[in-house]
């Protein structure tokens, strides 16, 4: 029953796989990622530098400065270890995890398929990006 898979799982399959287009795709989506994380950091900071400068903030809106202090310490620290990850041990990884995914949904003997691994990778079709579909944009 879950051995059948999602548009969304055959895509993040080849997303994770070596061809010369998904590695690109990935380059983006992380590139992305990081500026989004970048964004929203610097959303944060400025709400902390602003009511630290107003003496006048209420006891409450200091204590959520203080809970976004940690957040961003947090954020920085969990930033800092993903970005000093290789990508060949993040891409590893990632395959493992997706392998662990498509068990636990069932198919139980799913093994990374090795037609994605090396050369061979970019003689495979491009899957439809569901996300892309769902935006109503068209697929490359």
């Amino acid at each position: 029953m879950g051995c059948r898979m999602s548009p969304a799982d055959r895509f993040y399959e080849w997303l994770l796989s070596d061809h010369p287009e998904a590695a690109a795709e990935r380059a983006r989506r992380r590139a992305a990622y990081l500026t989004y994380q970048t964004r929203g950091r610097e959303g944060l900071s400025r709400f902390v530098a602003r009511t630290e400068a107003d003496r006048g903030a209420p006891e409450h809106i200091r204590e959520l400065v203080n809970t976004a202090r940690w957040l961003l310490k947090r954020q920085a620290d969990r930033l800092a270890a993903d970005v000093a990850e290789p990508e060949p041990q993040r891409l590893a990884r990632q395959r493992r995890d997706f392998e662990t995914s498509r068990r636990v949904q069932g198919a139980h003997g799913y093994r990374y398929p090795a037609r994605y691994l090396g050369p061979r990778a970019a003689q495979q079709p491009i899957p439809t990006d569901p996300d892309r579909l769902a935006a109503g944009e068209e697929s490359p």
